[in-house]
């Protein structure tokens, strides 16, 4: 390791195979790793084995010993999806304007929803030499290894938007369940068939959390959770023309919730080509519409964007300065309804 034969983030001889090579026992060479583990020279991924650690603070302590100069003004890294949308786009000016106030750099980079460009942006940000990441993870069903290595190495990290389940790490999210919840509480007001538009993938943690809070809604209002009616074909080809032929073949259904802002575009053109009277004989609640509500005027959850950038780089910040541990923040959303005015019964149940 010290002679750069096993690079950082290189995956180590396993203990058999260490045993082997020197002719030691097990013991003896699982508790080699265990030292170089308790050093902090190697980490542990269970089930994958043992890998080099970032040396601590190396890029600063590599400079001091090269003599190369160090950047006037310390960095930090945002790694996000794509900037496209107004969510993305209100986080982002939110955290150049927080790292701005602080004195920090930011450098961006954008995964384009993949997982291996998420991960070569966290490696290309590293030997930049930022002092921490803001990241905005890719909705994946697996944690990226690359998020985990940092969290393991105690690496300045903060998760935005979503969290990582069983693993403590700083992250700003927005409350998705009890969003879902009132917005799907208002459709039950006056409906008894409604339907989940969403993709097929269940698994990520803020879809599992948006639909948690719709079926706490469905299930206190003593309507049954049917998934039988839940249309998940909104990445396909098509969508509109196939969720129009969904809501033919399902009649009884009155009222949608949308897991997201194109989830609720589609389910509104489909409705509104089948000549639905929205919202007279028709509803539909989704998350981020607020941006479009004279073009699609539905109810909407609003996500506090500008907050959560904000929230996100003060937390950063004080990881970096070594003055807290990671700590999680849920950010309360707002409900606003077609006529793009707050419901205020619902803003006081969320103070």
């Amino acid at each position: 390791m010290e002679e750069g034969v096993y690079k950082t983030h290189a995956r180590l001889p396993s203990e058999a195979e260490l045993a082997k090579q020197f002719n030691v026992s097990r013991i003896t060479s699982k508790n080699a790793l265990i030292k170089l583990v308790g050093d902090g020279k190697a980490y542990r991924i269970p089930g994958k084995g043992t890998f080099v650690a970032e040396p601590p603070r190396n890029e600063r302590v590599r400079k001091e010993k090269s003599g190369e100069p160090e950047s006037d003004i310390p960095l930090i890294g945002l790694i996000m999806p794509e900037v496209v949308e107004r969510h993305s786009a209100q986080i982002l000016a939110s955290v150049e304007t927080a790292a701005s106030s602080m004195d920090y750099g930011l450098i961006l980079k954008q995964s384009h929803h993949d997982s291996e460009a998420e991960k070569n942006a966290i490696k290309f940000l590293l030997k930049m030499g930022v002092k921490g990441l803001i990241i905005f993870p890719v909705d994946d069903q697996v944690y990226n290894e690359e998020i985990l290595r940092l969290t393991l190495n105690d690496f300045p990290l903060v998760l935005l938007d979503r969290y990582l389940k069983g693993i403590e790490t700083s992250a700003v999210y927005s409350d998705n369940v009890t969003g879902a919840y009132h917005l799907t509480k208002r459709l039950c007001q006056h409906h008894q068939k409604i339907s989940l538009f969403t993709a097929p993938n269940f698994a990520t943690i803020t879809v599992e959390d948006r639909i948690k809070g719709f079926e706490q809604a469905l299930e206190e209002a003593k309507i049954p959770i049917d998934r039988s009616a839940w249309f998940t074909g909104i990445l396909e080809e098509n969508p509109v023309e196939n969720a129009i032929a969904f809501l033919q073949a399902n009649p009884d259904i009155s009222g949608i919730f949308a897991m997201n802002a194109y989830a609720g575009k589609i389910a509104y053109q489909a409705a509104k080509r089948l000549q639905k009277r929205i919202p007279e004989e028709f509803s539909i609640a989704s998350f981020d519409q607020e941006r479009e509500l004279d073009v699609y005027p539905i109810c909407t959850a609003k996500q506090d964007s500008m907050k959560m950038g904000k929230l996100a780089v003060e937390i950063l910040q004080a990881q970096i300065k070594n003055e807290k541990e990671a700590q999680q923040i849920i950010v309360p959303v707002d409900i606003y309804d077609q006529a793009n005015n707050p419901f205020e019964e619902e803003r006081e149940t969320f103070a």
